[in-house]
C-alpha cells in the first residue's frame, strides 16, 4: 500500500500522547519519582524547620483583652497551617505548571524544529517492509522486525521501534477502506497495543 501525508502539529501531539500511554511503565516510574521527590522535600522541610514559634501565651502577655487573645490564636493557627502545607502547595503548583504548560510548549517547539515534519511523507507499507521518503530528503527502508508494535488514535498510527523511537503515520487523507487495508497489513506484521 502506497500513500502520502503530512503531519500536523495536533497529530504530532496526539502521537506523543499515544506513545506515552502505550509505554505506561515509564509513566508509572515518572509518577513514583515525583512522589518520592515531593515526600523527601516535605520531610526535609519539616526537619530543618525551626520549632520555636511564638505561642498564644506570649500574645496573652502583650494584650490583656480576650478578643485580642482569640484573634492572635486564630492568626497563629493559620500561620502554622500555612507553614506546614505551603511548601507542598508550592511544589504541586510547580509540577502542574511543568505538566500543563511547559510540556505542550516543548512539543510545539520539537514539531517546529524537526524539518521532516514540515515536509510531505511518501510511504510504502507491505507485510515485510516499510519505506518512507520525505520531501526534505530523507529515505528509510525498514524490515518489519525492527518494529516492536503499533498503536492507533484518531487519524494517527504510531510505529514503535524496539529502541523506544517511533514513526508517525497520518491517516487524515485516507478513506475508511484504505485505513482498514493499512490496519490489516500492520496487524499481519506487528502486534497492536
Amino acid at each position: 500500500m502506497e500513500f502520502s501525508f503530512t503531519v500536523s502539529d495536533a497529530e504530532f501531539r496526539r502521537a506523543w500522547r499515544l506513545v506515552r500511554k502505550a509505554s505506561s511503565r515509564s509513566s508509572v516510574k515518572t509518577a513514583a519519582f515525583w512522589i518520592l521527590i515531593m515526600t523527601g522535600m516535605m520531610l526535609l522541610y519539616r526537619y530543618v524547620q525551626p520549632g520555636n514559634h511564638q505561642s498564644a501565651a506570649s500574645y496573652h502577655l502583650a494584650f490583656s483583652r480576650s478578643s485580642f487573645v482569640a484573634a492572635a490564636n486564630r492568626v497563629a493557627s493559620l500561620s502554622t497551617f500555612s507553614e506546614r502545607v505551603g511548601p507542598f502547595l508550592v511544589l504541586a503548583g510547580v509540577w502542574i505548571l511543568v505538566v500543563g504548560g511547559l510540556v505542550p510548549l516543548r512539543l510545539h517547539y520539537m514539531y517546529r524544529k524537526d524539518p521532516r515534519m514540515l515536509g510531505q511523507f511518501s510511504v510504502n507499507i507491505t507485510r515485510d517492509s516499510i519505506t518512507t521518503e520525505t520531501t526534505v530528503g530523507t529515505l528509510a527502508k525498514s524490515a518489519g522486525n525492527v518494529y516492536d508494535y503499533w498503536c492507533e488514535e484518531k487519524d494517527v498510527i504510531v510505529l514503535m521501534f524496539h529502541s523506544g523511537a517511533y514513526s508517525i503515520v497520518s491517516l487524515a487523507g485516507l478513506s475508511e477502506a484504505q485505513r482498514d487495508e493499512l490496519r490489516a497489513i500492520l496487524s499481519a506484521a506487528l502486534p497492536k497495543r
